[in-house]
């Protein structure tokens, strides 16, 4: 028969070509069987999915119960297990340093926790919260911040009455923090917008009892120290666990509308301040010197009176005595500071002299105790 020939015929091949096993090409290659479509290998992929999970009972996914289920599969108690075991472990939690955990059971409190590993009953039968009860909060009144950390004004937060009916621009940073976590969760709905409101009301207060420019130069500290100790009864009583630990008054103005005027004001009252003082100064002077000019006048009217007392109790003593050294001591004062020419005339003739050169020039009055 021909090489070709493929076609089998007779009882030798049995339907094979020269080589045998069946119909071959020349070279031994196999015959390329019909082409599967892809759809049966995804179907298969899924039947095995299918039956690796039990999902369908063991069955091997209907009509198909001869076939291997590929694997042992999970049941669904192992499935409820995992799940039981997963919510049991929420229950693990951990507290850090500085902070308290609020434990409610059912919507109770039940306890607070403090740091560390601690355990308790899953959602939704208990809750917690954690607190920082340690950690500095800070609260902003009168301003805002903006991206470049400048301060912005808040007008309706910051401008305030004073007692002398003036308008004061507050400013004020106010730092806190927790010293109830119990108190701080349960008492006060919102803590930091009720510290927000104290804190505005207490200044408002304060600021109201004092004048504008005592509030701007010397009592800041009063101010700020007023405020803390009206906020923290304020916060007291409310039973909001918050501990005020210190006020900040940033520098207080005039608003920008009111400044010039506000400052004409004070540089007219500083002015006037000026001129009491000049005129009290004057005052003390003119005060200083008329009683040191009355003091002095008394003195010597008392050396006075006291000097003649003692010429007359020594003229009533010596009366001829007295009344020559009188006659000396006043005659030498007068002639003390005059020119004084003597002549004798007991001796007959009378001498030339030069009374131009013998007249002595005024001198200088030196004191008695230099004679």
């Amino acid at each position: 028969m021909p090489w070709n020939d493929q076609s089998g015929g007779g009882q030798q091949g049995g339907g094979q070509g020269p080589w045998g096993g069946g119909p071959r090409k020349p070279w031994g290659q196999p015959p390329r069987g019909p082409q599967r479509p892809q759809g049966g290998d995804l179907e298969d992929w899924l039947r095995q999915m299918r039956e690796r999970f039990n999902l369908r009972g063991g069955d091997g996914g209907g009509g198909g119960g001869d076939r291997p289920t590929g694997g042992r599969g999970l049941s669904w108690r192992l499935i409820a297990g995992v799940l039981v075991a997963g919510w049991l472990l929420s229950g693990i939690y951990f507290v850090d340093e500085g902070e308290q955990a609020v434990i409610t059971r059912l919507g109770d409190y039940n306890r607070t926790t403090g740091p560390g590993a601690h355990i308790s009953l899953p959602a939704p039968i208990e809750a917690r919260q954690t607190i920082n009860v340690t950690g500095q909060r800070t609260t902003n009144i009168g301003f805002t911040t903006n991206n470049q950390n400048r301060i912005v004004d808040n007008p309706d937060e910051s401008l305030m009455i004073t007692s002398d009916r003036n308008i004061v621009q507050i400013q004020f940073r106010i730092y806190y923090n927790i010293k109830s976590a119990v108190d701080y969760a349960f008492n006060v709905r919102e803590p930091e917008e009720a510290v927000r409101q104290v804190a505005e009301s207490a200044m408002r207060e304060v600021i109201g009892q004092r004048q504008f420019e005592l509030i701007i130069t010397t009592e800041r500290t009063a101010v700020e120290e007023g405020v803390e100790q009206v906020m923290q009864a304020t916060l007291d009583d409310y039973g909001s666990g918050v501990q005020v630990l210190r006020v900040e008054l940033l520098p207080a103005a005039a608003p920008a509308e009111v400044s010039e005027a506000f400052n004409d004001v004070v540089n007219a009252r500083q002015e006037a301040e000026t001129a009491v003082n000049n005129a009290n100064r004057d005052t003390a002077r003119i005060i200083n010197d008329a009683q040191a000019y009355r003091e002095r006048v008394i003195l010597e009217a008392t050396g006075e009176a006291q000097r003649f007392a003692a010429v007359h109790a020594e003229y009533r003593q010596a009366p001829q005595v007295t009344r020559d050294r009188i006659y000396l001591e006043t005659m030498e004062r007068v002639y003390r500071t005059g020119n004084l020419v003597i002549l004798d005339q007991r001796g007959g003739a009378v001498p030339y002299l030069p009374l131009e050169g013998m007249v002595r020039r005024p001198a200088t009055a030196q004191p008695e105790g230099n004679r």
